[in-house]
């Protein structure tokens, strides 16, 4: 009868574990699932920043559905990112430093290390587009750190195409483009995306600042070779954004060469795309690029309205005030991140204060125990001492009386013992010299017992 509980309570718990096992397993399903659906809609928004603005922003919202709805961190630092690019290239800049920074917050703290080099160039780009090249280089600078410790090649290639462009927009500002080494970066992010066909579309931007470079420097038919071979591949992936780059290097570099009408195609093809794309930014430059155009072709009126476009958009961005309110950002930002570290030194010396106080109450129980150890042993060990020599002049004693009992006492004990045979012999009848022998020898046995008394008295 006691069987049938005990077979009970096993089924109870092998079906408990069962149950349990399922559960775990339907949840790891469901966290596979949820993963492979977050790194679709990372690779949709890829895409998206070069052709889609709109599909870009909803990406952003369905990513953050996602984190809101399975607590996926990655969800939530990509919908981030890719609001950051929207509102970059809708050149939204306030909005897009805050994004970005407030990303790196949360980067931080989930350790989502493989967003690194996507933030830090959206900010590289804002600080380019604001002429603060020193905070651009910082950052791109730390993308590829970030780049390099995830081994992204992905991510290498297109931090060093950014690098490079930073290096021919700077140079180009300070009008010094024959110091312009960026040529050297270029070629070797293009080797590497020319070493596997899976980095065929990073090639676009490298061909776009390729084409560049060489316009810069007036080879103009170099400049129009890699422009061709952007335009092939932006085509071939839909990279609308990259169009315009590739259309503007093609429209100057044929302008230049005394193609005109070829030129200014090229450079209309490129801002109607701009246009389309929704990007204030690009627009800007493009209607710049156009009014010096026109302006050389002696087109004046088309000319002043590309100017005043340009001029309406400029001021509509408030370039110069987003340079301000962003490196008040940064600073926020940097002097925030320095803020949680002293606050974490803070929390640290106080731990290692405790700690340090801990020990040292140890320590000092520690010392206060060995002292009574040691005060402990001193009494035991006089204590032993002086049971030592009191057992050593016991010792002593007891040698002394059995030296006594062997051979003092033995005497007057023989004469007693003879005087009493004596007397027997005599039929008891005493002779006062026998008398006053055993008197004699009866006072000496009782001397040599007082002293055997008296070496016990002195061994206590």
């Amino acid at each position: 009868m006691p069987k049938a509980p005990s077979r009970f309570f096993i089924c109870f718990l092998l079906i408990t574990l069962s149950i349990s096992c399922k559960q775990k397993a339907i949840r790891s399903k469901e966290n596979i699932y949820v993963e492979k659906h977050v790194d679709s809609f990372i690779r949709a928004g890829k895409r998206y920043q070069n052709n889609n603005l709109d599909s870009l922003l909803c990406t952003s919202k369905d990513l953050t559905d996602i984190a809101i709805s399975s607590d996926n961190k990655k969800a939530l630092v990509y919908g981030e990112v890719f609001l950051a690019q929207y509102y970059w290239l809708t050149a939204d800049h306030k909005k897009s430093m805050e994004e970005p920074l407030k990303c790196l917050n949360n980067v931080e703290k989930w350790d989502i290390k493989q967003a690194y080099p996507s933030i830090y160039a959206i900010i590289g780009n804002l600080h380019k587009e604001n002429a603060n090249y020193q905070l651009a280089f910082s950052c791109v600078q730390s993308g590829f750190y970030w780049a390099k410790m995830n081994k992204d090649t992905n991510a290498i290639i297109s931090m060093l195409n950014l690098k490079a462009m930073f290096m021919q927009t700077r140079y180009e500002a300070l009008k010094m483009p024959l110091n312009d080494t960026s040529i050297n970066l270029q070629l070797r992010a293009l080797k590497i995306a020319e070493s596997n066909p899976k980095f065929e579309e990073l090639r676009v931007g490298l061909f776009d600042n390729i084409a560049r470079y060489y316009f810069d420097n007036k080879d103009y038919k170099n400049a129009i070779n890699y422009g061709n071979q952007g335009v092939v591949l932006a085509l071939k992936y839909n990279r609308q954004r990259s169009l315009t780059y590739s259309y503007n290097w093609l429209g100057k570099a044929y302008y230049l060469l005394g193609d005109k009408q070829k030129g200014l195609d090229y450079l209309n093809k490129a801002l109607q795309i701009a246009r389309n794309l929704k990007e204030p930014y690009r627009e800007m430059e493009l209607n710049e690029d156009l009014y010096g155009f026109y302006s050389k072709n002696g087109d004046y009126k088309t000319a002043i309205d590309f100017n005043a476009r340009s001029q309406q958009i400029h001021d509509s961005l408030r370039v110069h005030m987003n340079e301000k309110q962003m490196s008040e950002l940064q600073l926020q930002y940097e002097t925030g991140k320095k803020n949680r570290e002293i606050a974490q030194m803070g929390r640290a010396k106080q731990i290692e204060n405790k700690q340090i106080l801990i020990i040292s109450g140890i320590s000092i129980l520690l010392i206060f125990f060995f002292i009574i150890l040691f005060l402990q042993y001193r009494i035991i060990w006089h204590h032993n001492h002086a049971i030592k020599k009191s057992n050593e002049k016991k010792d002593r004693a007891l040698g002394d009386i059995a030296f006594i009992q062997a051979h003092e006492l033995r005497k007057p004990l023989a004469s007693i013992m003879g005087m009493v045979n004596v007397i027997k012999a005599m039929d008891y009848k005493v002779d006062p010299e026998c008398i006053s022998k055993l008197d004699e020898a009866s006072k000496e046995l009782d001397t040599k017992i007082h002293a055997v008394l008296s070496h016990i008295k002195e061994a206590e």
